[in-house]
């Protein structure tokens, strides 16, 4: 279901956590009283250090690694993951709620986007129609059938060149455009991301990127310049974007505000972090890719559930014989760094965000402190410590343990309840919730904005 209480922000840059250490801001160990004994986790989780050798954490080593994040980052965020949440129901978002609750104009979707398209294919087919009729009576039924076959055969391109819907959003104070991509919503678009293949991005030698969400982001990058030229063009100087998406959509979010910058369409400082929410890593050799622009791991933020495994899917640990059967059927993959040095798919890349939401929603994670809570991942320390940490992290619980489990399936199971959008919605909103004490917050609980939860859960 689509969770409607998101509370109400002004959308702003994350500069707080962009400067915020675990110092700055109330450190999560401070929060907790550790106890061996009483503690229902007592297993430690391995991460890989960069020469090979193995380092274990535990709650109470890894907490000492995280920071709460701000409350007025939380409200921003929570803006973000409620849209990231309706752009999985485009047809019954009322722009006149937006304006109303947010301050938000609704520019376009990808779904009028279509509608235009497949509206301009059908008048060029009709006219083509009309002109080989003329004088031609007896081939009428022949053109005609050949019209229908070449409208099919254009709404099916338009469709499958771009699986992933989307929505651009103007917020007038921040001078900001924002592009929300919504992940997959069908097991065909699931499965497609299935295959590991590899492809350097934009004729990078030493970067690579999953193959086909970089020709999903190509895509969207296209359907979406018209969008940013204009913005560019009515706001000048003051133009901001932001991207966003959950899912693979935040996948997407990354790569296309990526190739924004490398095809040098608008300047760093005109481009706010990129926020994902559940969101796999799509890139190895990233690192490299933000040096060569001179960015920093600031620039894109990833929030993940504690227990769900789209985000460790491509990350995690694998086993070196599943990586040899892997090259068997993927030539491509002799090649690709990441697996033949790291043992994962692809590298974690930008600053880690950790939501554990109710114990009654899921279970505590092994290595975060009980309870409700919102972190930040401290990255200022040693680097090979940040790097085994979360490494750690992406780890535990591994994927395939999760798989395993016959209750992780189906739309109440526990892939679905840590991945889906709303969740990640109501997880936030919960946190802050527990924060906000001592003033009045409003909340979204209009009746025609509950209009949108009737979906099923993504």
């Amino acid at each position: 279901m689509v969770q409607t209480m998101a509370f109400i922000t002004t959308p702003r840059p994350l500069s707080l956590l962009a400067s915020s250490t675990k110092d700055s801001w109330s450190s999560a160990s401070v929060h907790c009283s550790y106890s061996k004994k009483s503690s229902r986790f007592s297993t430690n989780s391995k991460g890989l250090k960069r020469d090979g050798s193995e380092a274990k954490y535990d709650r109470e080593s890894f907490s000492k690694l995280l920071f709460q994040v701000p409350i007025s980052e939380m409200k921003f965020l929570s803006k973000l993951a409620f849209l990231c949440n309706i752009a999985y129901v485009i047809p019954k978002i009322e722009g006149i709620y937006l304006r109303r609750y947010y301050g938000l104009y609704l520019i376009a979707s990808s779904l009028e986007a279509k509608a235009e398209a497949t509206s301009s294919t059908k008048a060029k087919l009709e006219k083509f129609g009309s002109e080989k009729a003329m004088g031609f009576e007896r081939k009428h039924h022949r053109i005609h059938s050949s019209k229908d076959l070449l409208l099919s055969m254009a709404t099916h391109q338009s469709f499958h060149s771009s699986p992933f819907e989307w929505i651009i959003c103007d917020d007038p104070i921040s001078h900001s455009r924002i592009f929300v991509i919504q992940g997959p919503d069908s097991l065909i678009s699931w499965w497609r991301v299935l295959f590991f293949h590899p492809t350097k991005v934009e004729g990078k030698l030493d970067v690579f990127v999953h193959k086909v969400m970089y020709e999903a982001a190509k895509v969207i990058h296209e359907k979406v310049i018209p969008h940013v030229v204009d913005f560019l063009q009515t706001r000048g100087e003051h133009a901001r974007f932001q991207f966003t998406g959950h899912s693979l959509g935040g996948s997407i979010a990354v790569l296309v505000r990526l190739m924004l910058l490398i095809r040098n369409v608008v300047r760093c400082s005109m481009v706010e972090p990129v926020v994902t929410f559940g969101s796999p890593f799509v890139l190895c050799g990233g690192r490299k890719l933000l040096d060569e622009l001179m960015l920093d791991d600031a620039q894109i933020y990833n929030v993940i559930m504690h227990r769900d495994i789209v985000p460790r899917g491509f990350s995690c640990n694998i086993p070196g014989f599943l990586i040899s059967i892997l090259k068997l059927f993927k030539r491509s993959l002799h090649s690709h760094p990441c697996p033949n040095e790291n043992k994962f798919m692809y590298s974690p890349l930008g600053k880690l965000l950790i939501l554990q939401p109710n114990a009654k929603s899921s279970p505590g994670h092994p290595l975060l402190p009980p309870g409700t809570a919102f972190y930040a991942f401290d990255t200022t320390g040693c680097k090979d410590t940040s790097n085994s940490a979360i490494n750690g992290f992406l780890n535990s619980p591994h994927p395939l343990q999760t798989l395993f489990d016959p209750k992780a399936y189906g739309d109440d199971g526990t892939v679905s309840l840590n991945h889906d959008s709303s969740s990640y919605l109501k997880a936030i909103n919960g946190v802050l919730r527990l924060h906000i004490t001592a003033q009045s917050v409003p909340v979204l609980g209009f009746s025609k904005l509950n209009q949108w939860s009737n979906r099923s859960s993504h």
